[in-house]
């Protein structure tokens, strides 16, 4: 996987990891990199052309980036979870889930006029810390009776299995080792 050995050699350059927390806000979820962010798009191209869905969905905000680069290289549409529900926005649905960078619980909205039932879809990411957005996604698929089939984030700091990243928690492991 090219972007993984690239994401690496940006952390190890621009990025810093404290204890649990990496910083990426240089390159990935705040300043975004194009060469980067082309190069992931692709890795998780392998995957996500050999799958049948609808639609992209990712959380507000530091996931739009990515998933605007897949939609715009699938063709299909993306939504994004709100954290605040604007005053256009009737019927919803929302769930509530633990920001792990805000440390704060914030609620998640999605409008009803986005959403099908029975809609197959991927979630994108950068991060899967604790799980926190994972559960909430799929505590939203019941209320709102979406498919998800499949759960994509940049870096993965968990041992979970059902995701498919470019960075795991071993390749966390291996950076904090390198930066002692």
């Amino acid at each position: 996987m090219k972007s993984r050995d690239l994401l690496l050699e940006y952390i190890k350059k621009y990025g810093s990891v404290k204890g649990y927390k990496v910083n990426v806000e240089y390159f990935l979820n705040h300043r975004v990199d194009p060469s980067l962010l082309e190069t992931i798009t692709d890795d998780f191209l392998l995957i996500i052309n050999n799958m049948e869905f609808d639609k992209i969905m990712t959380a507000e905000s530091s996931g739009i980036a990515l998933a605007t680069s897949i939609s715009l290289k699938t063709g299909k549409p993306f939504v994004y979870l709100k954290k605040k529900k604007p005053s256009t926005m009737d019927d919803h649905f929302s769930v509530e889930s633990f920001s792990f960078t805000k440390n704060e619980t914030i609620k998640l909205f999605l409008s009803k006029s986005c959403i099908n039932r029975n809609e197959k879809i991927i979630f994108v990411d950068d991060f899967f810390a604790n799980g926190n957005t994972f559960n909430a996604v799929n505590r939203l698929k019941d209320v709102a009776g979406f498919q998800l089939v499949g759960y994509f984030v940049v870096i993965n700091k968990s041992l979970h299995k059902n995701i498919f990243s470019i960075l795991n928690k071993n390749d966390m492991e291996t950076i904090l080792n390198e930066i002692k």
